[in-house]
């Protein structure tokens, strides 16, 4: 799952993504996508920065400052539980219980082999069919702990979204 970017591959990111400071949120989200690990690390940070003649410091103000860049390595599939008012009423803590059940983990935690991680979210929008999970643009709903398990079983197969 792993993949380091040698210098090279990140010099091409960037100017893909447009290679000015201007474009620093497309550059730095396109790194992190082209990471194993789904984050902005200290070297990726510090090839971004030579690259658009700015401090380390100040690329990682830019990515710490934005919830959609990570500064920490993540899970391949991270599973955001919804825990607006309508999906706790609808058993969204239950989920979360299925979740660790499932996984072996609490939230917050990495599963041993990268793959899952868990955490709440606030509302996605989904109200009508709660309890739901997001996982990356995909939300799961009307979950019940027999699909949060063939959801868990899908993802380990490959069958669903980062």
């Amino acid at each position: 799952m792993n993949k380091t970017l040698t210098q090279a591959e990140q010099l091409a990111i960037i100017d893909a993504a447009g290679g000015r400071r201007e474009n620093i949120l497309d550059i730095l989200l396109a790194l992190q996508d082209a990471s194993g690990e789904c984050c902005i690390d200290r070297g990726a940070a510090g090839v971004v920065a030579d690259a658009l003649g700015m401090t380390e410091t100040r690329v990682f103000e830019i990515a710490s400052f934005y919830a959609m860049i990570n500064t920490a390595p993540q899970a391949k599939y991270v599973l955001e539980v919804c825990s607006s008012t309508p999906c706790y009423f609808t058993k969204s803590e239950a989920v979360a219980g299925w979740l660790a059940d499932e996984l072996g983990v609490k939230f917050g935690e990495i599963t041993g082999d990268g793959l899952f991680s868990c955490r709440y979210i606030p509302c996605v929008g989904a109200c009508g069919i709660g309890p739901v999970i997001k996982v990356g643009d995909a939300v799961y709903g009307n979950l019940t702990r027999e699909k949060v398990a063939e959801l868990i079983r899908d993802l380990r197969d490959g069958k669903g979204e980062r």
